[in-house]
Formats: C-alpha cells, sequence, structure tokens
C-alpha cells in the first residue's frame, strides 16, 4: 500500500479546506482560531499523543499478534535509521490493534559492548554509568516520537536481573556439551584488544568495528557448538512458517553451507601431549576404514606440538579405538576452511596414490559396500557422542570469548583439580565487579583479582573464574522471548506466557543483521525447543528488512575528501564548492557524520513534529528500498501539507 500522497492531497485539496473552515471551533485547545504554526501544531501533537496512545487492554484470551522490531544499541542519539525501523513497526502495530488483536510491541536495550566501554574509557566513567545516560536519552527521544510501546516490558541486556538467565542458558549449554572450550587461532583486534569471531572481519582482513587490521593469535577460548545444528537450521529455511523471507533464505543457507559431511572429535598425541582435534569428511565410511591421516603443514594443532616429525605423530579413532599414523603435507584433497585429511587407500584411488606419493604402505585391500559402511559410521558416532552430525566443511562453531570488561560473565570457574566448573544456579548472576574509574587499565576482568579468586563449588579448594565476557550476540539471540516474561524471577521466561505468542508474528530490523544474528537466534531457538522450553523451533515467522536510509554527500572531485553541504552550491547543473569553485560530486550513501550527510531526528521533530517526520519516513518507497532522505524532496511538501489540514 504505498501511494503518491501528492495525488492524494490534490484530489482532496478542496475537502481539506472545507474541513478547515468548519471544524476550527471544535478543539479543547482552543487555537483554531489562529494560525497553525509550528509551535500550535507541536503543542496540538503533545497534547494528544497521550490520548492517540493510550488504548484500553485488550482480554488475554484475544489472538496475539507480537510486532518486533530489533532493539537498539544505547548510543545516546537516534539515527534517522531508528525512526524508520521503528515508525514501520508501530504502524504495523498500530495496524493489528485496531483490528481488534492483542498486540504486543516491546522495546528494549542491546546494552553490553566494544562501543560502550570505548566510550567509558575515552571519558574516565565506568561504562554502566555511560550506558544507563544513553538509556535515558534514547528513551526521551523514543516518547518524543510517540512510539506506541510496551514500556511495562523494558529490558536492558546489561541488567543483572536480564544476563543472569543469559548465563543460566549458557551453563544448559555447557550441561549438554554444547559450551567449551580449547586453543584455537583466533582474529585479534590490536586496537580494541579482543578476539572477533571469523564473521566480525571483513573481506579485507580488517575488524568490523576499529578497521584495523586482525592479528592471528593462539588462544584458549570459549566456543557454542552451532554445528551440531547445522542440518536442521538449513532444513528449517524451507519450513512454510517462515513467511517473505525472500533472499535472507539464500543468504542464510550459504552462510550455513551444504551440510554433506560429518564431524568426528579424534585425539592425536606426540611423545606426552595431546590434542582433541575435530575430523571433517564427506566420506563417513574412512571413519571406520581410514588407514592414515594427514594435516597441513601451517595447522594450528602442529604449532602447539614442538619438534614433532611424522613418525611421532599418531591419532587415537574413537571409532575403531585404534591408532592410525599422521603424516604432514600439504598435498592431500583438504575440504574448504579444514586442514585434516583421513584417508582409506583401499577403497579410494586418489587416496591411493596420495599413499603412494608419501610412501605409505596399503594395510588392507578389503572392499567394502561404502553406502552401508557410510550409515554404520553416522551411527556409531552419534551413540558415543563422539561427533557424527551432518554439516558443512566450512562452517564453525560460534567463538562467544571477548577479552573485555563490558560484557556478560562467563560463569564458570576454573580449578587445578577439577577443571572448568559450572557455577551453581543458586549462585547466579556473577555480576560484573565494580569499578569506580575506568581508565585504559581496566579493560579485562583478568586484571580484577578480587573478583577472581574463588573457591571451586566441587572441591572447595582455591579456584579462579572465567575473566572472558561473552559476545553481544549471545545476549540477543533470546531476548524477544525475555520480552513475554520480563518480570520472571524464577526462571528465563515461562514456556506458557510463550506459548500462542511465538514464533513472532513481524521481525523488522535492518538487512546487514540478516545473516549472524538471525543464525545465532535461530540455533538458540532450536537449543531452547529440545529442551521443551519453548512450542516451535523456529523464532520469527515474518521478516521485514528496511533498507537504509541514505543521505546526500559531497566531495571533492580532485582529492575525494568529503566536505560539508554548507559548502558547496549548484552552478547550473554542478555542483561548486563555494569561493573555488571546485568540482564537487554529489552521491547519495549511508549516513554518517565523517561525510557530512546524516540527519538528526531532533531537527526534524521540532520543525515539523512527530507526526510529519514519521510519515515522511515511510513515504514513497516500500520498508525494503533505501529511503534517499531530503527536506527539499517534492514528497517532503506533500507530507507537511497533507498533516497540517489533516489536523482541522
Amino acid at each position: 500500500m504505498f501511494f503518491s500522497l501528492t495525488k492524494i492531497f490534490n484530489k482532496y485539496k478542496p475537502f481539506f479546506e472545507y474541513k478547515t473552515l468548519c471544524h476550527r471551533s471544535k478543539s479543547s485547545l482552543g487555537v483554531w482560531s489562529e494560525d497553525l504554526s509550528t509551535d500550535i501544531k507541536l503543542k496540538i501533537e503533545r497534547h494528544w499523543s497521550k490520548d492517540v496512545l493510550s488504548q484500553k487492554k485488550i482480554d488475554n484470551d484475544t489472538e496475539s499478534f507480537y510486532v518486533l522490531p530489533m532493539f537498539p544499541y544505547p548510543s545516546g542519539n537516534l539515527h534517522m535509521g531508528h525512526v524508520r525501523v521503528y515508525s514501520i513497526s508501530d504502524t504495523i502495530a498500530r495496524f493489528h490493534k485496531l483490528d481488534g488483536k492483542n498486540v504486543i510491541h516491546p522495546i528494549g536495550w542491546d546494552a553490553f559492548g566494544l562501543p560502550a566501554e570505548n566510550a567509558a574509557i575515552e571519558r574516565n566513567i565506568p561504562p554502566h554509568q555511560w550506558t544507563r545516560s544513553n538509556i535515558q536519552s534514547m528513551k526521551m527521544q523514543l516518547l518524543k516520537l510517540s512510539f506506541d510501546f510496551d514500556w511495562e516490558r523494558e529490558l536492558s541486556t546489561c541488567d543483572p536481573q536480564y544476563y543472569k538467565w543469559t548465563q543460566y542458558i549458557f551453563l544448559k549449554l555447557f550441561e549438554k556439551g554444547l559450551a567449551y572450550q580449547c586453543r584455537a587461532k583466533v582474529n585479534w583486534d590490536p586496537i580494541d584488544k579482543t578476539v572477533l569471531a571469523d564473521e566480525q572481519v571483513d573481506e579485507f582482513g580488517c575488524s568490523w568495528r576499529s578497521g584495523a587490521k586482525v592479528e592471528s593469535k593462539i588462544l584458549t577460548q570459549w566456543f557454542i557448538k552451532t554445528t551440531k545444528y547445522a542440518k536442521k537450521l538449513f532444513d528449517g529455511l524451507s519450513s512454510n512458517i517462515l513467511e517473505d523471507w525472500k533472499d535472507i533464505i539464500n543468504l542464510q543457507k550459504h552462510w550455513i553451507g551444504e551440510c554433506n559431511g560429518i564431524v568426528v572429535r579424534f585425539k592425536m598425541t606426540c611423545g606426552d601431549k595431546k590434542k582433541p582435534i575435530d575430523i571433517w569428511t564427506s566420506e563417513p565410511y574412512k571413519l571406520i576404514h581410514g588407514e592414515f591421516i594427514t594435516i597441513k603443514k601451517d595447522s594450528i594443532y602442529l604449532q602447539e606440538m614442538e619438534n614433532m616429525i611424522n613418525e611421532d605423530l599418531k591419532c587415537f579413532n574413537p571409532i575403531t579405538k585404534c591408532e592410525m599414523p599422521v603424516y604432514i603435507t600439504d598435498d592431500a584433497n583438504y575440504a574448504p576452511e579444514r586442514d585434516i585429511y583421513i584417508a582409506s587407500p583401499s577403497n579410494n584411488e586418489e587416496d591411493f596414490m596420495l599413499s603412494k606419493s608419501l610412501n605409505v604402505p596399503v594395510i588392507s585391500c578389503k572392499q567394502v559396500n561404502i553406502e552401508i559402511e557410510n550409515k554404520h559410521a553416522l551411527e556409531i558416532a552419534q551413540k558415543n557422542d563422539i561427533g557424527g552430525y551432518l554439516v558443512s566443511s566450512k562452517l564453525k562453531d560460534w567463538l562467544i570469548s571477548r577479552q573485555r570488561y563490558w560484557g556478560t560473565p562467563i560463569p564458570i570457574i576454573h580449578c587445578d583439580g577439577c577443571g572448568p566448573v559450572a557455577v551453581p544456579l543458586k549462585d547466579l548472576p556473577i555480576t560484573l565487579p565494580h569499578v569506580e574509574s575506568f581508565g585504559s587499565d581496566i579493560q579485562t576482568l583478568d586484571k580484577l583479582a578480587e573478583w577472581i579468586d574463588c573457591t571451586c563449588p566441587k572441591c572447595q579448594k582455591k579456584a579462579k573464574r572465567e575473566t572472558d565476557t561473552m559476545d553481544t550476540f549471545v545476549d540477543s539471540s533470546w531476548y524477544f522471548y525475555r520480552f513475554l516474561d520480563p518480570g520472571n524471577n524464577e526462571k528465563p521466561f515461562d514456556k506458557i506466557k510463550v506459548s500462542g505468542k511465538t514464533p513472532v508474528n513481524i521481525y523488522i530490523g535492518g538487512k546487514e543483521h540478516a545473516v549472524l544474528h538471525l543464525y545465532y537466534a535461530r540455533f538458540m531457538s532450536y537449543f531452547l525447543h529440545s529442551l521443551g522450553w519453548i512450542p516451535s523451533p523456529e523464532p520469527f515467522k515474518k521478516l521485514v528488512v528496511q533498507g537504509m536510509v541514505m543521505g546526500q554527500s559531497y566531495k571533492l572531485k580532485s582529492s575525494g575528501k568529503y566536505i560539508p553541504p554548507d559548502n558547496v552550491v549548484l552552478v547550473g547543473k554542478e555542483y561548486k564548492l563555494k569561493n573555488t569553485g571546485e568540482s564537487v560530486l554529489a552521491q547519495w550513501e549511508k549516513m554518517s557524520k565523517s561525510k557530512y550527510n546524516g540527519e538528526n531526528p531532533e531537527r526534524l521533530l521540532t520543525t515539523y513534529g512527530c507526526d510529519t517526520t514519521r510519515l515522511l519516513i515511510l513515504s514513497d518507497v516500500p520498508p525494503e528500498t533505501s529511503r534517499r532522505w531530503s527536506d527539499a524532496s517534492k514528497s517532503s511538501n506533500t507530507v507537511i501539507y497533507f498533516l497540517w489540514f489533516s489536523y482541522t
């Protein structure tokens, strides 16, 4: 339902003018005898906003309709992207409320993460203080825009009463063997001084946030075994429950990859050194009939086994309970993103040629029924809980460790005797230690000895807390369920409270979250469904992916330097730099302070009011399309006139 406001205005202009004359006396404010100035228009909006937003409570037996916009990071200031996404969600929520449905339209704050911590360091104040002030500021701006949110459901991920349950869910993952710690080659951001997941490094090898070239390190990190659900998540994209996911389905499928192989955890040994390794193969029969293993020369597994030679390396096969020789070579047919290969030269011609090139004797000449043995290998692996789940070669487990203060503490205690031990549920939440001043010397929990030192819950001996915090994607992977039961002090949410209200009817947000956030949220929902906590594994029915709000930017043709619009003048059909006449290029780009093409919603609110601002951001183009923002647009004036007359 997208239409030309200009045509509507011109068609009904006589009606608007007649309505203006006839109804000026029907005003509780007594202002219709005055010209409709901006001040009067804003006064009218403020006067009527409470009446417009105050709707009678609908009976709980009424059909529920869950409209959810992605909750914002509290930066302190709304931008036009916020105005667009919340105008869309508010319009949809309003429509269904007028249609008699019990509409759920909540809002909250994705409040942990690096931006707040770095800002706090710059100002030498605690991150919670900076975040709290930003939340207050943004909340006031949202109220000025008169969005009809369920404020009684408001939550913040940095609130201990929220992240208590993030920790609780983590411990459930740990209990099921889906959260684990191991040494791994990781991406290190030298500016933000933390690990980044592969997904947070761009195609140029730079950090998603700082822009720094990432470095490679080997660190002990926490992972969530999302790969175990890969096939279910892939197949779920064909579910009839998903509405209008369009190209997002292809993006998700591409990320997960074709689940055409399985992973089994072996153990590599070199003398007294042992290292668990994951072996992926698209031919499971090799796990039973494999005769040797090959490994790439630059593999992380070798970097921790110093001074090894081929004769020293062995690999324990948990399927056959036998040792296998390991050879170091780059010549095997390694799958994408994998550096270990299992070979069965008796049953595979390519493996036979590989064995000859490595001078490996063929142990067995027995031919096997590959189809039957593939099935047999899966059954053994799954029965013994050592893998055997279908997954693509490129998909990795979710790395959630972050070496920064401002995040959900990982609820694990490290004991020399007992190993990693779960914090007892009665001791949750494990809260962040209070820090009075927050200079550059306090960025990680491992510097806070009083907080780290503790007692092992199992043996009561001295132990230490885990000092990594969780990636903020963990906090946002389940928040839509907490919205439905925000006051629950006994568990994350009650299944009764989410039944009939989930999956979310409409989920609205930017396309930049269409891969990672949706993937993690879908994984978490599938896991919670496996626990029996939610009625459906899929979290969202319909997606509305809105395009960016673009601003017109100007840059010098000679150097590419961005310049403020006030320094530009239009000469004929060409843009020139004032005073010098130098040629200027004009283009539409994502709004950014550095490009001088941003728009402050506060200016629009004080100039036009919330109704005009919201209607203009919705006009002209469908939500999925990028929106070019300009006060000078024809539609802008049309909307202003349209609302001018509609006030009467």
